[in-house]
């Protein structure tokens, strides 16, 4: 049993529940982290804890005292990492040519997968059985963003001693910008539990993301009735967040594919949405992956983004988001329908129509309501300014960006680091 003066730490990893007892509030989290490789062979080093965070909301690395730390006996905390040998597995794979983990080439066989009554069968069961996750109601007339996280938005193995760490350059500013024209669906293929761990440590849904799921009740239907009072009950700081997250879907809402040459894949159909909420459709959806596989069902909503990978490395070089928000944008003007848009071509399609956005009618009520002449809204400004998520400065070509919508000034804006961070569900 543990003495009076040690602390009781309830750690879960891959899916198991460990119990650390053996460490008092004098000693340090890279005292817990040495303490779980005995149990684990997780190299401290390799180590993500997800779940930490100190009394006063300040940074957490090795040296922090436990005293520090807000340890309830209902803290949460979810060990993310591998051992030597599985990442020198993995090393191997991403070393390899191909540049995407677990994807592959699309064969002219399979692309009318999503035509086969089997899996359209597959949808209809599955939009049935969905069950709404929302934080917040849809706004009307907005269309509808869908992102993945692992490697999309988020580099979940690279070891670092904070989530926000590994998150994709640019990604507040992306998620203020798209959230002017879109609102925001996350689809991860994890389960809800990952999700809200990982989207809370990234800090872009509150703090009480798990509760208000929890309030919902699961027997309401998406598009008949209205949601139960106090479902979306959101903190008054979420309420004035520069963007927010509509919907959360995992690996529940999926649905198993037959591929020729490589067999049984579970894949992403965004019919599920669609029908469950029919506000959005193929005209007005777009998602964002790194798996091209996943929108095999819905090809042409389907935006195959560059996998994020490496964060220690790549998050001063890496632009992806950058470049996806102005495309958005330029969408959002100029397109009424999105089926007719060639996603796979969309830097030809920045490159082509970047320098006259403003020439067309259609954009200045967006501009409008973006804020882009107004001062009210610094989301917009703030990604064209470059602020980044750990990552150095890109003045003179965001100033480039800002030339190209007619932005003049600029007022200052607040850091994304400076966003809130939620208390771990």
């Amino acid at each position: 049993m543990p003495g009076d003066s040690q602390l009781v730490i309830h750690v879960k990893f891959n899916g198991q529940p460990l119990v650390v007892d053996t460490l008092g509030p004098e000693h340090t989290l890279g005292d817990l982290k040495q303490a779980l490789f005995q149990q684990t062979r997780v190299l401290a080093e390799t180590q993500k804890l997800l779940g930490l965070r100190t009394c006063n909301n300040a940074p957490v690395d090795d040296s922090t005292m436990l005293s520090q730390l807000v340890l309830k006996p209902s803290t949460k905390i979810m060990l993310i990492g591998s051992t030597q040998e599985a990442i020198e597995d993995v090393n191997r794979i991403v070393d390899s040519p191909a540049d995407v983990l677990d994807d592959f080439e699309i064969r002219d066989e399979d692309i009318q997968l999503c035509d086969l009554p089997e899996n359209l069968e597959k949808v209809a069961r599955r939009s049935k059985s969905y069950k709404p996750r929302k934080l917040c109601e849809p706004r009307m007339g907005k269309r509808l963003l869908v992102l993945d996280v692992d490697y999309t938005i988020f580099d979940h193995l690279t070891p670092a001693e904070n989530a926000r760490q590994l998150a994709r350059p640019y990604l507040f500013e992306f998620l203020k910008r798209a959230y002017v024209h879109y609102d925001i669906a996350i689809w991860s293929a994890t389960s809800m539990t990952w999700i809200l761990a990982k989207l809370g440590q990234l800090g872009i849904i509150p703090a009480n993301a798990a509760s208000i799921l929890r309030n919902q009740t699961t027997d309401v239907s998406a598009t008949s009735q209205a949601p139960a009072p106090d479902t979306l009950q959101l903190s008054s700081e979420s309420q004035q967040a520069p963007f927010r997250i509509s919907l959360l879907l995992d690996a529940s809402d999926m649905i198993s594919v037959h591929f020729s040459s490589h067999g049984v894949k579970e894949v992403k159909p965004l019919a599920v949405i669609w029908k469950n909420h029919p506000q959005w459709g193929p005209h007005n959806t777009i998602m964002f992956d790194d798996v091209r596989r996943n929108f095999i069902m819905n090809p042409q909503s389907g935006l195959r983004i560059r996998p994020y990978r490496d964060a220690h490395v790549n998050r001063t070089k890496d632009r992806e988001l950058r470049g996806l928000a102005l495309y958005l944008d330029l969408i959002a003007a100029r397109e009424k329908d999105f089926t007719l848009l060639h996603h796979n071509r969309w830097e030809k399609y920045v490159s082509k129509y970047k320098r006259t956005i403003n020439r067309n009618p259609a954009t200045e009520n967006l501009q409008s309501e973006s804020g882009l002449h107004m001062s009210e809204d610094s989301t917009s400004l703030s990604f064209m300014q470059g602020v980044q998520v750990g990552a150095e400065s890109t003045d003179t070509a965001d100033s480039t960006d800002a030339e190209m919508l007619n932005i003049t000034t600029a007022p200052e804006v607040q850091s994304s680091d400076n966003i809130s961070k939620p208390e771990l569900p």
